[in-house]
């Protein structure tokens, strides 16, 4: 395996865990909507 293909593997499963830790705390992602949307207003 080439070390580009290594970082690729290494960021999609650091982007699988952040999704799978986003699931376990439903409150942080309401938080995340709610300051996102406040920038817009």
């Amino acid at each position: 395996m080439t070390p580009r293909r290594l970082v690729a593997y290494g960021a999609a499963a650091l982007v699988l865990a952040a999704v799978f830790a986003a699931y376990l705390k439903p409150d942080m992602a309401l938080t995340l909507a709610n300051q996102l949307w406040a920038c817009f207003q």
